[in-house]
């Protein structure tokens, strides 16, 4: 069937549409996301502490002790009684952006069986979520949990009421570089009331369970719980209340999977633990006991592994396997395995392979690269992810039909033998059914699928959440399964309603206000119209998203990136997007590059690595205008009013300057100053006085807030009272002398006196990490503007009349 239009994204560098759409080439800008480049930068900005953790609960304290700010309502509360951050009067909140439609990095679902239209999800650093419209719409239900990296939920089997939340991401590489990497969590948090409060298990406030992947409760005795973890499985036997550690594999990555065997005199529970060298599938028969645990499946180069058993026949357990065999195949699929015998020991047959297809073989990585030979006859790129995405599911009713995610999903029938591609990451959201954003992390069906009337079925990525109606629709099989989406008979639609988890890197505002562009996680570019709401943002640029800029004169041009430094400008308010390196070769950059317009002559741009570079014809060619610099560069500013005087913020803490920019070259050397050590995280200076300018710091063990009276010759702290947290972004506010706004690893911060009282703003969200705030031109008047990792975008109204502040007394 012929069609009329085609996406942009099919039609990039295709001559047509035809009767089928064709496989698209890899776009030769693009980059695929990077999660475990992204959980390395964290770490980087994050260096100082060995316990990061322990460093910010001991800020979290400290923000107890502080006074809350309401810009809002432009109005105090006194904070020198001891009390909870949620004491504080009602002020006026902020007003919640978007994106509602992207999503986020999810990793959990689960669905109230007495009521399917009840849902329960939660962002990796997004906190808790609660739909009761089956996903038309969500709000967010966990915002005063003392950490809201939420990974894994379950309910109660007899009181859909009570569910724990496990929190702590712990599927990334253990190391980097030697830089330690996950999103560690602070324990296990419980709710009697379906998510109206919440609490942490006191027992659970331990380092063991800092990383919490997987919850299991008993069916015969829901009193006992059971935790896979980064240390290993442990079980309560009261709730919650105390805890033993029952199976401790001494592996890397701990145990990250649990599955429990319905219908037995025991509880018949399955671990998989390990990731990065070899992993091994655990069973007890009776796990509510203290027998020892077997070990019944563990090959050569098994790496990371996911277990699903069929509700249709629970003897039959499947296992999908990454592969730690060096190489090209490296966290590609190892094998699917089957047993039907219960999981015993020798029982368990390889199903599928890496080389059993070229469908198989992309189970567990990147379907688009993969099929270049078949849909292009172009070389293929392997680009494996079965560490990071990699689920199992098998439908309730058929235990022969299985579905695997990685990359994308696929689907077998016939018990794991042969595969279907289901869905496509690439096909453009929207114009073809078959499109589920990319990287799956849970498959859920429906607690009423019955395969005939109720086929519903659920999942889970860094896109959020897509739900099918019909998990039995046709997939696509045959030599063109990887090259055309329209093959697949599945159809899927975003659950994406006011799902504010996005994870932004950076943002910016158009100068009227009305549009709005971010830089995130897993989701590249995203713009947003004001008229349009917080559920209409759209996708500009693919990868991992970082800086974006608007021309504050010609808002036309849009500047975006993706990871290290690979810039991008739209000439046309965001339709399309060009890549604009020229000149740039060879260099060293950060995963996310800051680059700056320059305010006074917007033509010219700066872009930071380990040397400096510009252009002054908005990126179609650039220039070295620095010496190699002793560290990545990490933060831009140039001087209002003055384009010779730049400053260039380093990894290391050093600040490089010149009062020579706009004649600088490859041989120009800038001087240098170093504040103190750790990563520089942003500058900015006072528009109302360009010779003040600000300096933050990400790193902890040190003051976060530093301030230069001579253009940033000498500088001197303003970190006041503030807690030793990791400070991301500054924003000085021309409308009010002394107002000062910070981005923080728990949130916003504010000063009313130049730094030297800190406030914790009263925002109306939860304490979310935030890269990026911004002061600008608002709708209204000027405004603050917030970009989050995890809780998406936010603005408040700036209240410019006379400084004077309504204190209120608890």
């Amino acid at each position: 069937m012929l069609r009329a239009t085609c996406s942009i994204a099919l039609l990039l560098l295709l001559t047509a549409c035809q009767a089928s759409v064709p496989f698209p080439p890899a776009f030769p800008d693009e980059r695929n996301d990077e999660p475990d480049r992204a959980a390395e930068y964290r770490a980087l900005k994050q260096a100082g502490t060995e316990d990061p953790l322990r460093s910010l609960s001991l800020a979290r304290e400290s923000m107890r002790r502080l006074d809350r700010y309401s810009t809002a309502s432009d109005a105090l509360v006194d904070g020198s009684q001891p009390r909870g951050l949620d004491d504080a009067p009602v002020f006026g909140k902020w007003r919640f952006l978007g994106p509602g439609n992207i999503g986020g990095r999810t990793r959990v679902l689960i669905l109230d069986p007495a009521d399917p239209r009840t849902l329960y999800t939660a962002g990796v650093s997004g906190g808790i979520w609660k739909s009761r419209t089956s996903g038309l719409e969500w709000e967010p239900i966990g915002d005063d949990l003392a950490n809201i990296a939420v990974n894994s939920l379950v309910m109660h089997p007899t009181d859909s009421k009570t569910l724990f939340a496990g929190t702590g991401e712990g599927y990334f590489r253990e190391e980097v570089r030697g830089t330690a990497l996950p999103l560690r969590g602070d324990g296990i948090f419980v709710t009697r009331d379906a998510g109206e409060t919440w609490t942490r298990l006191p027992s659970t406030a331990t380092a063991d369970f800092h990383f919490v992947n997987d919850l299991v409760i008993s069916e015969r005795d829901p009193s006992r719980i059971y935790a896979a973890t980064r240390t290993g499985v442990w079980r309560s036997s009261n709730g919650g209340t105390t805890w033993a550690r029952t199976l401790n594999p001494n592996v890397t990555g701990g145990c990250l999977d649990l599955v429990a065997r319905p219908g037995m005199l025991g509880d018949y529970v399955f671990a998989s633990c390990g990731t990065f060298e070899r992993s091994t599938v655990w069973r007890a028969k009776n796990a509510e006991n203290d027998g020892a645990w077997e070990a019944v499946l563990s090959e050569p180069n098994m790496g990371r592994t996911s277990l699903a058993i069929a509700p249709s026949n629970p003897s039959v357990i499947y296992a999908l396997a990454a592969s730690n065999e060096p190489g090209l195949r490296n966290q590609g699929l190892l094998a699917l395995y089957r047993s039907v015998s219960d999981g015993d020991a020798g029982s368990w047959t390889v199903r599928s392979t890496a080389d059993s297809g070229p469908v198989p073989a992309q189970l567990l990585s990147n379907l688009l690269t993969g099929s270049f030979v078949e849909c292009t006859g172009q070389p293929n790129e392997i680009v494996t992810m079965g560490w990071y995405c990699n689920t199992i599911a098998v439908d309730p009713v058929d235990e022969n039909r299985v579905w695997a995610g990685g990359v994308d999903l696929f689907r077998s029938d016939d018990g794991g033998l042969t595969w279907g591609v289901a869905s496509y990451w690439w096909a453009t959201s929207g114009e073809i059914p078959s499109f589920v954003h990319a990287d799956q992390h849970a498959i859920v069906f429906d607690p009423h699928y019955d395969g005939s009337i109720v086929k519903r079925m659920y999942v889970t990525n860094d896109g959020g959440i897509y739900r099918t109606d019909d998990a039995l629709a046709e997939t696509a099989k045959g030599p063109r399964a990887p090259c055309d989406p329209f093959i697949s008979k599945v159809s899927f639609s975003s659950l994406n309603n006011s799902y504010g988890v996005t994870q932004f890197y950076h943002g910016a505002v158009s100068p009227d206000g009305r549009q709005f562009v971010g830089g995130a996680q897993d989701n590249g570019t995203v713009l947003s119209d004001f008229d349009d709401g917080p559920n209409r943002w759209r996708p500009v640029v693919g990868g991992d998203g970082g800086y974006v800029a608007f021309d504050p004169h010609e808002p036309k041009y849009i500047y975006a990136e993706t990871q290290w430094g690979v810039m991008r400008r739209s000439n046309n308010g965001g339709a399309r997007f060009q890549t604009i390196t020229r000149g740039i070769a060879g260099q060293e950059f950060l995963f996310i590059t800051p680059f700056t317009l320059d305010p006074n002559q917007t033509r010219r741009l700066w872009l930071g690595g380990r040397v400096l570079w510009t252009t002054t014809n908005r990126g179609d060619n650039w220039f070295a205008a620095s010496t190699p610099l002793p560290a990545l560069v990490s933060a831009l500013a140039v001087q209002p009013g003055n384009s010779n005087l730049v400053l260039a913020g380093l990894a290391d803490g050093q600040i490089a300057r010149t009062d020579q920019a706009t004649t600088a070259g490859e041989t120009t050397q800038w001087s240098l100053v170093k504040p103190r050590e750790g990563f520089l995280s942003s500058l900015a200076f006072d528009p109302k006085n360009p010779s003040v300018v600000y300096a933050t710091y990400a790193g902890f063990g040190g003051d976060h807030v530093w301030a230069s009276g001579d253009a940033g010759l000498t500088w001197t702290s303003r970190n006041g009272n503030l807690p030793d947290l990791p400070v991301h972004s500054i924003a000085v506010d021309p409308t009010r002398e002394g107002r000062l706004y910070l981005g923080t690893d728990l949130g916003i911060f504010v000063t009313l006196d130049g730094g030297q009282t800190w406030n914790v703003e009263n925002t109306g969200f939860a304490n979310a990490v935030t890269e990026s705030v911004v002061i600008a031109q608002g709708v209204n008047g000027p405004a603050i503007y917030a970009f989050t990792h995890g809780r998406g975008a936010w603005r408040a109204e700036l209240v410019t009349h006379a400084p004077r502040r309504r204190t209120v007394r608890p």
